[in-house]
């Protein structure tokens, strides 16, 4: 049988990535090509330019599929912005029994139909008008009262009630990201855009991080994504506006150079915590156009970080951390994203927030191929990408009404065997 493809198309706001995997007869996700370029047209989230975003994309597309050598397609992207907003609501169905009077056994369509319940209950709020459904998350379950339920398959009773937690975009927004890929060349199905929370948590988090509770922190180029889990469940989503970008800024303008120079200063000489360089340091610092260039102290340079890091966090904290007791976040923060590179963000970070942070990197166990690039921080959201993908081929749902209840390591697994099936 023909090998599925799934391809992950991560559109950030400072770059474009492609990866391209099939799956392996052994039941692995093999990596066959990566694309990796620079966005133009992108900010925090937005389409500010459909020609130059999609000039990106083929880029981002030629080289992927030329390592690759075959074509890109079953596209997954993400979608993140201060437009993404929450709606909280309650369905309820009743449960079929073989006799009258008798309860009937939960089967996993009965879960997707009171998922699909709440999601027609929604009493939409102004301002909602103009979103589209994104995902049902399921945060509790209830049968015949008894709640806190995190599965209820194959359990027994007369009604089950599910809490879901709808996640809705701007219609707009969606259109405009798909214009951008379909200008490039290529198609993708409205429900796979995915919630960049939700990819991101797929390749980081752990079950006893989700289950003990944490806070989730993709500190991106655009925006910081933030998701706070509990019990298993996504407790709040967050998006918070300012992150990577807003610092290369400022240190474009502080030091007088491009933001290109900017952004390889910050990656290469940055210091979250400025009292914690080399004050004697100094950087050579090229002028903007050909403008004569300067020498800066990596302490100055780190001072300019940590001062735009200070306002995005605590921005950060007071979204989150504030709106909850902290006994119900006792793993910490979990940091990725590109920014999670930075040397001593974690220490800043734990400092600001009180609380362990532990960096983490994308879980590629049950992959093959070419992925030492793809545990890199900033490869976390692609590589959730490839999980969702692959679970739908496996579960044939869609994204609204995907939930997850197994484990991490019982996901990789039925996606092995999965893979297995459809390759034998």
């Amino acid at each position: 049988m023909k090998q599925q493809i799934v391809t992950a198309l991560d559109i950030g706001s400072s770059n474009v990535r492609v990866v391209i995997a099939v799956g392996s007869k052994n039941g692995e996700i093999e990596i066959k090509g990566i694309g990796e370029t620079a966005v133009d047209g992108m900010d925090k989230g937005i389409v500010k330019d459909i020609e130059a975003v999609s000039s990106c994309l083929k880029t981002a597309f030629a080289e992927a599929e030329q390592n690759a050598k075959c074509k890109a397609q079953n596209i997954y992207a993400n979608i993140s912005g201060e437009h993404i907003k929450t709606h909280e609501s309650i369905g309820r169905i009743s449960i079929p029994g073989s006799h009258t009077n008798e309860p009937g056994e939960i089967l996993p369509e009965h879960v997707e139909q009171v998922i699909e319940d709440a999601k027609k209950s929604l009493k939409i709020q102004k301002g909602f008008e103009r979103l589209r459904i994104l995902h049902g998350i399921p945060q509790s379950f209830e049968i015949d009262g008894q709640g806190d339920i995190r599965n209820p398959v194959n359990m027994n009773g007369f009604h089950l009630t599910a809490h879901v937690l709808s996640v809705f975009a701007d219609i707009n927004t969606l259109r405009n990201l798909t214009k951008c890929i379909e200008l490039a060349g290529y198609q993708i199905e409205p429900e796979n855009f995915i919630l960049n929370h939700l990819a991101v948590a797929q390749a980081v988090l752990t079950d006893d991080e989700k289950n003990l509770g944490c806070l989730l922190m993709d500190f991106g180029g655009g925006t910081c994504d933030l998701a706070l889990y509990n019990k298993g469940a996504i407790l709040k989503l967050i998006v918070i506006p300012m992150a990577g970008n807003a610092i290369s800024r400022d240190l474009a303008i502080g030091l007088k150079t491009t933001v290109a120079n900017a952004e390889l200063i910050k990656s290469e000489y940055g210091v979250a915590i400025a009292d914690r360089t080399e004050k004697e340091k100094v950087v050579n610092v090229d002028g903007i156009s050909g403008r004569t260039g300067v020498t800066k102290s990596q302490y100055l340079i780190s001072q300019i970080i940590q001062h735009r890091l200070d306002d995005i966090l605590a921005l950060c904290y007071n979204e989150a951390v504030t709106i909850v007791p902290t006994e119900l976040i006792t793993a910490g923060v979990v940091l990725t994203g590109g920014i999670a590179n930075l040397k001593e963000i974690d220490s800043l970070i734990a400092e600001t927030f009180n609380m362990p942070v532990k960096p983490a990197k994308p879980d590629v166990s049950g992959f093959s191929g070419s992925t030492l690039r793809l545990e890199d921080h900033a490869f976390a959201t692609v590589v959730g990408l490839l999980r969702f993908g692959f679970e739908a081929g496996q579960s044939g749902k869609s994204s609204t009404t995907r939930i997850r209840t197994g484990t991490n390591i019982n996901l990789i697994e039925k996606t092995k065997k999965f893979i297995k099936d459809i390759v034998s």
